[in-house]
């Protein structure tokens, strides 16, 4: 046999390594060390400027060595803030009185050698010298306009509710793969609750 058909005979064996060394990867320690820690809203006010309702929250975001090392390498990272206003009703279910989605897009620009944070929903963007402020900043929701206080009646009893998301959907599918923590850089928080303060 030759040096070629040799090469062709052990190719099921050397794919079958491959994936079996592909899965090992997939479920060790490095698949853990994504995204670690507790990751939830730890506060989040509605408060009232001019005749609106701004949003005020802060997060836990814990970020692992892995995760700073791909957004070193430029992997994106998004956040997604959800807000739900509602208005209680003794005998049905609450009435929605308002829904929000408000996302937020880090990256790290090597042209310049900075985190880009942008707000997608208002295109604002900010830059930071290091991934340490840019998630400080990241964690610091404030002022996001959210309801005019007109939809908000006097006398009914209001319900607000936030949760945030972290998601990986802007890499692609090819960096995924090599991205044996990429699992945990899709999370999603508990939903925090309060009453509204007219």
């Amino acid at each position: 046999m030759n040096h070629r058909s040799s090469s062709i005979a052990r190719l099921p064996t050397l794919l079958a390594a491959w994936f079996a060394t592909l899965a090992l990867a997939l479920s060790g320690p490095a698949h853990a060390d994504g995204l670690g820690g507790r990751f939830e809203v730890r506060s989040a006010d509605l408060g009232l400027k001019e005749g609106v309702y701004h949003l005020n929250a802060r997060l836990d975001l814990p970020i692992t060595v892995a995760v700073r090392q791909g957004l070193a390498d430029g992997v994106p990272l998004s956040l997604q803030l959800e807000l739900s206003i509602e208005r209680g009703r003794r005998l049905l279910p609450n009435a929605t009185v308002a829904n929000l989605v408000q996302r937020y897009h880090l990256q790290y620009n090597a042209v310049s050698a900075r985190y880009v944070l942008r707000n997608i929903n208002s295109g604002d963007q900010e830059s930071f010298a290091t991934v340490d402020e840019a998630l400080a900043r990241l964690s610091q929701i404030r002022d996001v306009p959210v309801l005019d206080k007109s939809f908000i009646e006097s006398g009914p009893h209001y319900e607000a509710n936030v949760r945030a998301k972290v998601d990986y959907g802007a890499v692609p599918l090819t960096v995924r793969i090599l991205m044996f923590w990429v699992n945990d850089w899709h999370r999603e928080s508990e939903w925090y609750t309060w009453t509204l303060q007219e």
